[in-house]
């Protein structure tokens, strides 16, 4: 019975892309996308609790970007990042801003800060938002700890990485401000085989199903990485968690 079906699943699935469904339902495909990721995202946001120690503002009628920083400084806060030494990682720098606050409120003088973004604006389209936008200017830097890396992601992370920079033990603070799903997804599998229990990873546009979440999920789902959540604001628009 179990080789009939199988069989009979081979031939269904044969004739139907004989059929090149594409030709008459290849519209559907993003909204079909969009929707899957949406019921995902919601599933993820009901398990995630809220409390003390884990800040949420879910559900909140106004998104305020200055929350971010007062999530960034939670993580700092509880997990004790004022003086002890981390390797952070920011990728999509833009102006500098918060590669800036980082820099100030991790003080230990054997942190590293290593900040990645073309610098010549988004590799591809992402939502409104066009190739090309959000370019900026190299950000200045007066502190000796911090240094920037120009150039895709696919091109500049690999060979960083060769450099075996991490310290064993050593938290790491991995911001993805990335935006894209491509982005997003090939900095978190570059980094699979250097996360450890203890690191953190700080996203920027989490709640876009179709790409920093959904790139979580396919990254979670082939490295088998479990995550707790630290805070959220701004309905999950920032989130903050920690390997496990």
């Amino acid at each position: 019975m179990r080789n009939a079906l199988i069989r009979l699943h081979i031939h269904a699935k044969g004739l139907l892309l004989l059929l090149r469904p594409h030709r008459w339902l290849g519209w559907a495909a993003h909204p079909l996308r969009f929707g899957a990721n949406t019921l995902a995202l919601s599933a993820w946001i009901a398990r995630q609790r809220k409390g003390p120690d884990v800040p949420n503002d879910f559900h909140t009628f106004r998104r305020v970007h200055a929350r971010r920083e007062r999530l960034h400084e939670h993580v700092v806060q509880r997990l004790g990042l004022h003086d002890s030494p981390i390797d952070y990682l920011e990728f999509g720098v833009f102006d500098g801003r918060s590669f800036r606050w980082w820099l100030a409120h991790a003080r230990h003088a054997d942190s590293r800060f290593h900040g990645f973004d073309t610098f010549e604006g988004l590799p591809e389209q992402w939502g409104a938002f066009a190739k090309g936008d959000m370019a900026a200017a190299i950000p200045a830097l007066d502190d000796p700890r911090g240094r920037f890396h120009k150039g895709l992601f696919q091109q500049t992370l690999l060979p960083f990485l060769r450099t075996a920079p991490f310290v064993e033990g050593r938290r790491k603070v991995v911001h993805l401000d990335a935006d894209l799903y491509s982005s997003t997804l090939f900095v978190l599998t570059a980094l699979g085989p250097y996360l450890r229990a203890g690191d953190v990873l700080l996203f920027d546009e989490f709640n876009v199903p179709n790409h920093e979440f959904a790139a979580l999920q396919a990254f979670q789902a082939a490295w088998y990485v479990r995550t707790e959540l630290l805070g959220a604001v701004n309905n999950h628009y920032q989130v903050a968690l920690l390997v496990l």
